[in-house]
């Protein structure tokens, strides 16, 4: 890793990374998960270094702390569960690090022309609250002022849905039932979901795989059948909520590696739209694959209503 400037930010990132980001003004595309356990890292060694650290190592450190900003997701985490730890471990100490008491509050209005629509005030009293405003309009002009003193955070969240595809996956994935068509009564309550999956990368080797994979409606998975993949030599671990499957694979090869679990019907639902399944690389999330499925009996039960 070595580190890198951008626009007042200091970050860490792997050698010969290709800088893929597009041209546009305010969009900041997440960095890899690899990339900011390692920046996190290096803040809490700054931050961490004996004696206490001096007012230059922290106005170093919030150049990195910036960069760190950028990366959380809408609800306060980042791509994967280990950098969220160390991330938010040291932006706690930074945060510790630079409080201060005496600071008699920020304000920050949100406006959109002549019109206000929000006036926050972040201060010691609320300074762990949470302060929403939907915009009105999107796209829109909106423009942020902030007066007084002290350190505010602000983050605009714009979700969307898109349509699953991807024509240079570094994944090579295929999802289908089993049985494939509707071949009985039994097909329109239970079936197989079979998983191949096989790394087509420019490593050699992919990091910790995760593979989730979304019930389709009014389907669950039958968790004994998802927990003997266990027993396979590369799955290390499994989870199983009511509409989710993850396998978590110790890497994945060019080798194809297959897997399967029953699924079953547990509510009639009319009009089953597909359900998608992903395969990603952990430290590397923007290394992944999609592709959709859907039930051995979906078609005709679009016809007739569910049996």
């Amino acid at each position: 890793f070595s580190a890198s400037e951008d626009d007042g930010s200091i970050h860490w990132q792997r050698p010969g990374k290709e800088d893929n980001q597009p041209d546009f003004a305010f969009y900041h595309p997440r960095a890899p998960s690899a990339e900011v356990e390692m920046t996190s890292y290096v803040l809490l060694a700054r931050l961490t270094k004996q004696p206490a650290p001096a007012q230059e190592d922290l106005t170093k450190a919030a150049h990195t702390v910036q960069w760190l900003s950028k990366q959380q997701n809408p609800t306060g985490g980042f791509s994967s569960t280990q950098d969220t730890v160390v991330a938010l471990q040291a932006l706690a100490l930074y945060g510790a690090l630079t409080f201060s008491k005496d600071s008699t509050g920020t304000g920050v209005a949100l406006a959109s022309g002549e019109n206000v629509l929000k006036q926050f005030q972040v201060d010691s009293t609320n300074r762990l609250l949470l302060q929403c405003q939907a915009l009105p309009k999107v796209p829109g002009d909106y423009d942020i002022q902030v007066t007084g003193d002290g350190c505010a955070y602000s983050q605009t969240i714009l979700r969307y849905n898109v349509q699953p595809h991807q024509d240079d996956a570094p994944f090579a994935l295929d999802v289908h039932t089993v049985p494939e068509t509707c071949t009985g009564p039994e097909a329109h309550q239970t079936f197989d979901l079979a998983i191949n999956v096989s790394y087509t990368g420019k490593r050699p080797v992919s990091n910790m795989v995760i593979i989730d994979v979304k019930m389709l409606s009014g389907f669950i998975p039958v968790k004994p059948s998802v927990k003997t993949l266990e027993r396979a030599n590369k799955v290390k671990r499994t989870e199983v909520s009511t509409n989710h499957v993850l396998l978590y694979l110790e890497k994945v090869t060019n080798a194809t590696q297959s897997f399967s679990f029953r699924v079953e019907r547990d509510i009639p639902v009319e009009g089953l739209k597909p359900a998608v399944v992903k395969a990603y690389d952990y430290y590397e999330t923007d290394e992944y694959a999609v592709m959709d499925y859907n039930a051995p009996c979906s078609s005709d039960e679009i016809k007739n209503g569910n049996a």
